[in-house]
Order: structure tokens, then sequence, then C-alpha cells
């Protein structure tokens, strides 16, 4: 076999880190270390929603899945890129409220003053409505991290390239309150969201 050729076996196996967490507070602390330790947000995943894997996994303890090909994940998404959809949401709606409830009373009477108070106020209402959706968002967040919760602990996984990294990897993850954090081989599945 040639040195630089990789096996397609090789290919299909690779080692990460994986810890469970007992809050919200160590579980972003430890994947803002990871972020500032080199670690892509690609690399980071986290167990899929409950209903999810409740399908693949049953009600099995996170301890008892941490190592498993069948666990879900999902990617990790930073707080920052939520904030700002979040805000986009609340904008775009405004935006397409204003120009709606403007356009109809500027037709309807064709009066610019009563128009612009038109467009503002549905504006507002339609942003209301985006406040409302992501007031949805929250929950079903909040509902993600208190099922994982009761499951025995917030899983967090970091895929690692070499040995540095799985030392960094694992080091990360303690020094911010994950236990059991260990490394393991994974497979490589169709779902994975690396």
């Amino acid at each position: 076999m040639e040195p630089n050729k990789i096996t397609l076996e090789q290919r299909r196996e690779f080692s990460e880190v994986v810890g469970l967490f007992d809050s919200m507070d160590y579980l972003q602390s430890a994947i803002d270390d990871l972020l500032t330790h080199g670690f892509d947000r690609s690399e980071i995943s986290l167990l899929a929603e409950d209903t999810t894997a409740r399908e693949k996994v049953g009600a099995k303890r996170s301890v008892e899945i941490e190592d498993s090909d069948e666990a879900p994940r999902i990617s990790y998404i930073e707080n920052e890129s939520l904030n700002e959809g979040k805000a986009s949401l609340i904008g775009l709606l405004f935006y397409v409220g204003a120009i709606a409830g403007a356009i109809t009373v500027w037709t309807i009477f064709g009066s610019f003053a009563e128009a612009i108070f038109a467009g503002i106020v549905t504006g507002m209402v339609a942003s209301l409505l985006g406040v409302g959706v992501i007031k949805l968002i929250q929950r079903r967040q909040s509902n993600w991290a208190q099922a994982q919760l009761a499951r025995g602990g917030l899983l967090l996984w970091a895929r690692t390239w070499t040995e540095e990294n799985e030392r960094v990897a694992m080091d990360a993850m303690q020094r911010n309150g994950g236990h059991d954090v260990h490394v393991h081989t994974a497979e490589h599945r169709p779902d994975d969201p690396y």
C-alpha cells in the first residue's frame, strides 16, 4: 500500500471526544473553549431532540448512549447565529408588514400620512408575530435541554483528527465541568452531521 493512501476503512472510522454536562452553562462554556482552541463548529455535535433520540435509542440514559453509533446527533449552532436569525425574522416581518399596510392604505385612501401611520402599525403587529415565533423557538430549546438533563446530562461530541486534538478537547471539556470525558472511535454514518 502506498504511504499517502487512505483506505476506505480509515475514512469510515474516526475518533471523537465525548463529555457529559450537568448544565447548559457548563456545556456552552466547554463549546466556547473548544471553538477558541481551534475546533470548527462543524466538528461539534449534540444529542438530537428527545423525540428523535427516543426513536433511535429509546429512553436510555445519556451515559448508555454516549459511545453509541445509534445516538442521533445535531450540529452545534452558535448563539450568535441564532440571535442573528431571530433579529432578521423580526426585521423582515416588520418590513413586510409595514410595506403591505402602507400600500393597502395608500391605494384605498390615497393619503400619504395615513399610509405611513398604517405602515408603522402593521409593521409592529407583524413584528409581534416574529416575537411569538422566537418564544416558540426558545421554548423548544429549553425543552431540548430539560429532556437531555432528564436522561442524565447534556452530551457533547467533538470530532478529533489528531492526538493533540483529543488532548485539547478532553482538557476543554474537563475544565468546564464535563464528566465521563473520554475518547472513542466512531464510524461515519450517512446521517452524521460532520
